[in-house]
């Protein structure tokens, strides 16, 4: 795969593209005017404009890039998996789960699923399974197939068949905290109001555009608060998302609901941890494959990811109180409260801190005793089986993990034909 710029069409900026068909990465169809501030804001603080943050140079800020087609997210399915499939070698099976890998003498040669009447079913194979079931799922598909710590396996009656005591542990994810202002113009905020997200969605249902073509995020920064060993050159440590919204200062608000946010107009910056030492893992509650794994992430549990948010929150304040909000904010700060010290910031990171989604490493890439897959994603000690997702990341990458997890799938795409 790779990014181009798109010749046919002037509303996407490249296209990625892979075996079957381009993925259209696009800025947002009409950014506000504050999140064009925000950019500039950065600038004023050090944080050079960078309008290719995917490319050679992360540093900087700007417009979000996203996977946009025709105004709506343009996923992996639509890209890649709806135009094969009349395909007469594909098979596609909705509300069907996983309840094993069939493994014999020590090869996997088929897999066993509950389909959506609650029968089971079998589909044997005679080259390989491929596991691809996310960060989450695919190291509780290998437990509940007895790949696996055989401690914990053992727990709930599970028979090992390769004992793995990685599978499952290293789970990292992005964490972020907020800083937020009141806005003296409209913002998304003011958008919650009924009669307005009415006329918002019929122009976007009618016309495909208005603020409901907008992302919720519509800038980005990328940025080292400090020098880290660890990392290297050019690597940031701390990524901004810019938010046109804000939540109540009461912390009353489930951002993930609509009718908790308040409709006062405000904008906030969101501060990503981005190399957390912090990890958790997933594990089994039962041998139940219908049973939600426990997901134990344990964030902030290394104080250094903890100190790393509140340096990365004091820059998002200065940011705020950069000149080129002037025109657009109102008053101090609505969230951490002012006057703003580290106490202050550390309840704040308390009552506020929320996961960005990005799990991976719980099915890791390597050679040490708690890796699980080697540098051709297959897994260790068993024959003709592969994980191809985010959960193969031995570390976290240094931003959001769609395009990389589009990457490993390709890469391993190419390694099952080779």
């Amino acid at each position: 795969p790779y990014f181009k710029k798109s010749e046919n069409n002037q509303n996407f900026d490249n296209e990625f593209h892979g075996k079957d068909g381009p993925m259209y990465v696009s800025h947002a169809a009409s950014p506000s005017n504050v999140a064009s501030a925000f950019v500039e804001a950065c600038a004023e603080q050090g944080i050079q404009h960078n309008p290719a943050y995917n490319g050679a140079e992360q540093l900087g800020a700007c417009l979000l890039q996203f996977t946009i087609k025709n105004n709506q997210r343009h996923s992996t399915a639509a890209a890649f998996l709806k135009p094969i499939l009349k395909r007469k070698n594909l098979m596609v099976l909705t509300h069907t789960y996983v309840k094993r890998i069939l493994l014999e003498s020590g090869a996997a040669v088929g897999v066993e699923v509950k389909n959506k009447n609650g029968q089971t079913e079998i589909y044997n194979c005679n080259k390989e399974v491929i596991v691809s079931a996310g960060t989450i799922q695919s190291p509780q598909i290998l437990m509940l197939s007895g790949i696996g710590d055989v401690n914990e396996l053992s727990k709930h009656g599970i028979i090992a068949v390769k004992h793995l005591p990685g599978v499952g542990k290293n789970l990292q994810d992005h964490v972020w905290s907020g800083a937020s202002t009141l806005a003296s113009v409209p913002t998304g905020n003011d958008l919650l109001k009924p009669t307005k997200m009415i006329m918002a969605g019929l122009q976007h249902l009618l016309f495909k555009s208005g603020p409901l073509s907008n992302s919720p995020l519509e800038a980005n920064a990328f940025l080292k608060i400090e020098e880290d060993g660890s990392l290297g050159e050019g690597q940031p440590n701390i990524q901004f998302h810019f938010v046109p919204l804000t939540i109540k200062p009461d912390y009353s608000t489930d951002i993930y609901n609509v009718n908790t946010y308040p409709t006062f107009s405000g904008f906030s910056i969101m501060s990503i941890v981005l190399h957390p030492k912090s990890r958790g893992q997933v594990k089994l509650k039962s041998s139940n494959p219908s049973e939600p794994p426990s997901i134990q992430l344990n964030p902030l549990s290394d104080l250094d990811d903890r100190a790393m948010l509140v340096k990365g929150l004091k820059k998002a304040i200065e940011v705020l109180h950069s000149p080129a909000f002037k025109a657009y904010k109102e008053g101090e700060m609505l969230l951490p409260k002012a006057p703003v010290s580290d106490q202050i910031i550390n309840e704040h990171i308390n009552k506020s801190l929320e996961t960005l989604y990005h799990p991976v490493g719980t099915c890791k890439m390597g050679n040490d005793a708690q890796s699980v897959v080697n540098h051709e994603l297959k897994v260790h000690g068993v024959a003709n089986l592969r994980v191809i997702d985010a959960s193969i990341m031995p570390t976290i990458v240094s931003g959001n993990t769609n395009a990389a997890a589009i990457m490993i799938a390709e890469k391993g795409a190419d390694m099952i034909i080779g």
